[in-house]
C-alpha cells in the first residue's frame, strides 16, 4: 500500500511547511484568489517532494525567502492588483477611531449636563466629523443621541476605499473582454 507524500511527513515537517506556505499566502494577498489557489498547491507540492529527497527544513531553507516569493506571485499577475487587506485594516482603524470618540465625546458631555444640571433639565450637544452627539440631563431623565452624515459615511467609505485601490480592481470578465480587443501591434517608439 503507498501512502500519500503528507502521510509520510511529521507533525513538525507539516507545521513548517504549513506556515512558510501561510507568510506568502499572506503576503501575496493582493493577487487573486484562483491564482493564489493554483500556487499554493504547486508549493505544498513541490516543498512535499522536496523533503522526501533533503528533508523539510532543509526544502524550506533552500527556498527564496517568503517576501521574495510572494512579490513574484504579484508580478507573474501582470497588473497592478488593489490591496484589499489594507483597505480593511484602514475601515477598522477609522471605525474603531470614530466609536471610540464618539464614546468618549457622549461620556464628556454626560458629565458636563450632570455638572450644569442640579434641579433643571440641561441639553448639550457636540460634533465630530459630521456626528452629532446629544445628551440630556434632567432630575428624572437621561437621554443621549448620536446621529451621522453624509460626511461620516463618506470618511467611513471613501477613505478606506481609496487605501484598498479599488481603481485596479478588473473583474475576469473585463480582463477577458479587453485582452480579446487588444492589438498586439508593435511598439513605433521601440521598432528600430
Amino acid at each position: 500500500m503507498n501512502l500519500p507524500p503528507t502521510a509520510r511527513l511529521r507533525l513538525v515537517d507539516r507545521l513548517s511547511r504549513e506556515l512558510y506556505v501561510f507568510k506568502v499566502e499572506f503576503l501575496a494577498q493582493d493577487v487573486p484568489s484562483g491564482y493564489r489557489k493554483e500556487r499554493r498547491r504547486e508549493l505544498r507540492s513541490d516543498l512535499t517532494a522536496a523533503a522526501a529527497d533533503v528533508g523539510m527544513t532543509q526544502a524550506v531553507r533552500d527556498l527564496c525567502p517568503v517576501s521574495v516569493l510572494a512579490h513574484q506571485l504579484k508580478l507573474a499577475e501582470g497588473r497592478k492588483l488593489p490591496h484589499v487587506w489594507t483597505g480593511m485594516i484602514t475601515f477598522t482603524v477609522i471605525l474603531c477611531a470614530w466609536a471610540g470618540m464618539m464614546m468618549a465625546t457622549a461620556y464628556a458631555l454626560l458629565e458636563a449636563a450632570s455638572q450644569l444640571g442640579g434641579d433643571r433639565v440641561v441639553t448639550v450637544h457636540a460634533s465630530w466629523v459630521g456626528t452629532n452627539v446629544v445628551v440630556t440631563n434632567g432630575p428624572h431623565l437621561l437621554s443621549g443621541q448620536w446621529e451621522g452624515s453624509g460626511l461620516t459615511l463618506a470618511v467611513l467609505v471613501v477613505v478606506p476605499l481609496l487605501a484598498t485601490r479599488t481603481w485596479r480592481y478588473r473583474p475576469a470578465w473585463l480582463q477577458r473582454r479587453r485582452a480579446s480587443r487588444a492589438v498586439t501591434a508593435p511598439d513605433p517608439r521601440r521598432v528600430s
